[in-house]
């Protein structure tokens, strides 16, 4: 939730909640020795109902720091240089019932920390969006040796690491599908530079649109790519939906409406039942003995 969404509504229900006298007497309330404290009470009733999930509708949106696309049965482990092992990095999300983060299944959304691993299983998808950052930020990503992934670096540099060759990507987007035998690179967007593993001699840049192949000791040549064949590369992203957790402020605001009125009710009948019972206790009549 976004904190100063939260600040602002909390200020918005407290100048209510402050125009309101039952409500504010209520707020302050001894009932049988014991204070009662409704207004925080509907506010983290409110929250809780507002909060619901809805997919990810824009999947290459991108922020600064970019986002990271894996398929099923796939394993990466992500560093950031710019924070400590416990240091939260980005988010991620899951989609199906085997998306795992450090082996703790993930069912919508997870803070990611630094040097995590996250690791899908059969009919499962994972999407990282990693938290904005200046032009000096570098995430590698490693253990990469099976399977499909798809990057938007946006401002950061990712170094993808393979059993067959070394990426490194800045403003690019590109799809990678990993094998026992082979690495294949795609380039949609931007250009990047691609290393072998075993000879750091052997490099080579391919720019949009185009693809590449490494093996163990070779560096093959890069070919153009047609709109078709990169859908058919990437096609795999639209077998999974991703989901996230975002704040209905039209649920909560009706609800604080109601939940005011129905407090303002209800503080009003016991101000009413103390007044008489005050005025009754405080009459002028003589008492007999």
């Amino acid at each position: 939730m976004d904190i100063s969404k939260t600040q602002l509504i909390f200020q918005k229900l407290n100048d209510i909640y402050s125009e309101i006298y039952p409500l504010r007497v209520l707020f302050s309330l001894n009932l049988c020795g014991n204070k009662i404290w409704l207004l925080p009470l509907l506010l983290t009733i409110l929250f809780l109902n507002g909060c619901k999930t809805v997919p990810i509708q824009d999947r290459n949106f991108s922020e600064r720091g970019g986002f990271w696309e894996q398929d099923e049965n796939t394993s990466f482990r992500f560093h950031h240089n710019a924070g400590a092992d416990n240091a939260v990095i980005g988010s991620m999300y899951a989609s199906g019932k085997s998306t795992l983060l450090n082996g703790a299944q993930v069912k919508i959304s997870a803070k990611l920390k630094n040097n995590s691993l996250v690791s899908t299983g059969p009919q499962s998808s994972a999407r990282i969006e990693f938290k904005a950052s200046d032009s000096t930020c570098l995430i590698r990503v490693d253990e990469f040796n099976f399977g499909n992934a798809y990057a938007d670096t946006s401002d950061c540099q990712q170094t993808i690491e393979t059993m067959h060759a070394t990426i490194q990507a800045k403003d690019a987007i590109l799809h990678l599908n990993v094998s026992q035998h082979q690495t294949e690179v795609t380039v949609l967007s931007g250009v990047i530079k691609v290393t072998l593993r075993e000879n750091t001699t052997q490099s080579i840049n391919v720019r949009a649109d185009r693809e590449i192949i490494i093996t163990h000791d070779a560096i093959g040549r890069s070919y153009p790519v047609t709109p078709d064949e990169i859908w058919q590369r990437i096609r795999w992203r639209d077998d999974f939906q991703l989901y996230k957790t975002v704040v209905d402020w039209e649920t909560i605001i009706a609800g604080v409406v109601v939940g005011v009125v129905t407090i303002g009710i209800i503080a009003a009948v016991i101000l009413l039942s103390k007044g008489h019972g005050g005025r009754g206790h405080g009459s002028g009549f003589p008492r007999h003995h």
